[in-house]
């Protein structure tokens, strides 16, 4: 009987602690995959290669898709897409997405790779077989 009279008590106070809102969720600077990137095949010392790229994701709570190229050395390039993700719950059904045109300038012959970071621990590379620049004419 004690236990009847206790229950409703027990119960008027924990259901209103109940928060049943999701919960706001914020991250900065996630890699996101590329859906395309485009290198060419072949460079020359001293002249700009461009490196084509896009990447999307599938819903409205991403914003701010970016690109970040960093050399390693002189023939070693890491490209990454970054985007921020931010949610107080339901996402919007849009397609957040970008390109880009990012740009280096070989100062060596041989093979440049470029990786390109698809997640924090997979990625693809590809490669620009640089030559000698042609003499002017």
């Amino acid at each position: 009987m004690k236990l009847l009279k206790i229950l409703p008590i027990l119960v008027l106070t924990v259901l209103p602690s109940c928060n049943l809102d999701p919960g706001y969720t914020s991250y900065s600077n996630v890699v996101i995959p590329f859906d395309m990137h485009s290198v060419p095949e072949t460079g020359q010392v001293g002249t700009p290669v461009n490196i084509m790229a896009s990447a999307s994701m599938d819903n409205g709570c991403w914003f701010n898709v970016h690109f970040v190229l960093t050399g390693k050395d002189d023939r070693q390039y890491e490209m990454v897409a970054l985007a921020d993700f931010e949610s107080s719950g339901v996402c919007p059904t849009v397609v957040v997405s970008a390109d880009t045109t990012v740009t280096f300038t070989p100062e060596r012959t041989g093979n440049h790779v470029i990786t390109f970071w698809m997640s924090p621990t997979v990625a693809e590379r590809d490669t620009v077989v640089v030559g000698e620049a042609l003499p002017d004419r």
